[in-house]
């Protein structure tokens, strides 16, 4: 449901002042209410024509609500802001900010704030949730379909700068057809700029295929992207892989690491003359498929140590895209709650409002190494324990899964590394093996490995 002119009046409640600014971040109009607000600025026109940094010197592009609003294109409702006046005095604001447009442009914004650093002073052990930053909950089902990317740019969220470039990024390259090779580690949105970049070229219309080259046994594989041809093996019939799916459209061959050299040699020919042959036929087939891949693992090490081909390397990243983990971009855990929070309160019928500080201190110290997917597990699970009657996450709901998390972390003593890296492997070996019962395949892909690399290892450990 729309927020609307009851709504815009509500925030208006209690102003302190208002602020407008251009495209550039230079202020043309500022006026308090509040003697008490700003007390620096006596009048309004002394700030006039200065930029916002200028006035306020820890705002800049990517703190500030106001260039927010004009980022997104639209209103950002009831937003708290920390504010650092000339005198080096810190407030706390509740901000809501509307982008200005013109001439079918954005041009500026205008502000409307409160100062609530009282407020806040009392209630320091709370983080409040903005429950209008995601409101667009059934936005997805519109890019729903078969062989269709679900996910486009906006889907991607991040107050992080880098993120911020890699989204520019994509709107750069997303027209053209070069291969595209994204790199990170497991859990930080790979997939997601995967769809993104389809949903932004010419080609957003024609199929988007996804496979994951680590799930499918390596003699299947083959068969699956090229297709078969009746009789060409036992059991056999005339069957299109996926490059002729993908047809006019793009294929993801995720964990391309995870593919057996033999097949990047026929995946290179793909690449250089755009031909594919099914297996056991005869005759060649033109496609027109972009391809994009993706790997855990960065490309250079991949190839040093043999997982990719470095010619076909070559041809899989003309360009290449790194993803920071969660750690380097901390500032998007508290965006990302929001995110998560607004989800399963629809999806499990809750009405969280608030995170306790002392939860709150715990997600921005913990290193997350399952990154995004990992903070959205932790989250789903808390709210799983939230009371229906409840509308804050506390320590004690989120406790135990941490405590899990912490547990599974490998404890190191002081030895040789060779020594203890092999130690540490050999255990995760055998405990893949355990869990998928003697299956190699099925462990190979849970340790994210080649399954001929697993079956080297095990016979170096003794594994049977």
């Amino acid at each position: 449901m729309k927020r609307g002119k009851q709504d815009f009046l509500k925030d208006m409640e209690y102003i302190d002042g208002i602020t407008i600014i251009d495209r550039n971040g230079k202020i043309l109009f500022s006026v308090k209410f509040n003697p008490w607000f700003h007390p620096e600025i006596v009048d309004g026109e002394e700030v006039i024509g200065k930029k916002l940094n200028e006035v306020f010197t820890n705002i800049d592009k990517d703190t500030s609500t106001l260039f927010k609003a004009m980022e997104l294109g639209k209103p950002i409702h009831r937003k708290r802001q920390s504010v650092v006046n000339i005198e080096g005095t810190k407030i706390v604001t509740m901000n809501t900010s509307v982008p200005i447009k013109g001439e079918g442009r954005i041009i500026g914004a205008i502000e409307i704030s409160k100062d609530i650093t009282k407020y806040k002073e009392k209630n320091m052990n709370v983080i409040e949730m903005n429950s209008q930053l995601f409101t667009k909950t059934d936005e997805m089902e519109k890019h729903l379909g078969p062989d269709r990317a679900r996910y486009t740019l906006e889907d991607i969220i991040s107050d992080n700068t880098k993120m911020r470039e890699l989204k520019y990024f994509v709107k750069k390259i997303a027209k053209g057809k070069a291969s595209v090779f994204i790199y990170g580690e497991t859990g930080t949105g790979k997939e997601l700029f995967a769809h993104a970049i389809h949903h932004e070229s010419s080609r957003a219309n024609k199929p988007f295929i996804t496979q994951n080259c680590a799930a499918i046994p390596e003699n299947l594989l083959e068969s699956i992207l090229f297709g078969t041809t009746k009789g060409s093996f036992t059991g056999a019939y005339d069957h299109p892989g996926l490059f002729e799916l993908a047809e006019g459209g793009t294929l993801f061959l995720d964990e391309i690491n995870s593919m057996p050299i033999q097949l990047q040699a026929k995946l290179l020919r793909v690449l250089q003359d755009g031909y594919i042959r099914r297996l056991g036929d005869r005759k060649e087939r033109k496609v027109d498929v972009r391809i994009i891949t993706a790997s855990n693992r960065s490309p250079k090490k991949c190839i040093k140590e043999g997982y990719i081909r470095q010619d076909i390397y070559y041809r899989l990243a003309t360009l290449s895209m790194h993803i920071p983990p969660l750690r380097e971009r901390k500032e998007d855990i508290e965006i990302l709650l929001n995110f998560f929070i607004n989800k399963y309160n629809k999806d499990l019928e809750k009405h969280i409002k608030k995170v306790s500080k002392e939860v709150y201190d715990v997600l921005i110290d913990y290193h997350w190494p399952g990154n995004v997917r990992e903070l959205e597990h932790v989250i789903e699970y808390a709210m799983n324990m939230v009371d229906d009657t409840v509308d804050e996450i506390e320590i004690e709901h989120v406790e135990n899964v941490m405590k899990v998390i912490e547990e599974d972390e490998v404890q190191i003593s002081i030895r040789p590394l060779k020594e203890a890296v092999g130690h540490i492997e050999k255990k995760l070996i055998e405990e893949a093996i355990k869990k998928t019962k003697g299956n190699v395949s099925q462990a190979a892909r849970l340790l994210e490995i080649p399954r001929q690399t697993l079956q080297r290892k095990m016979k170096n450990y003794h594994i049977l």
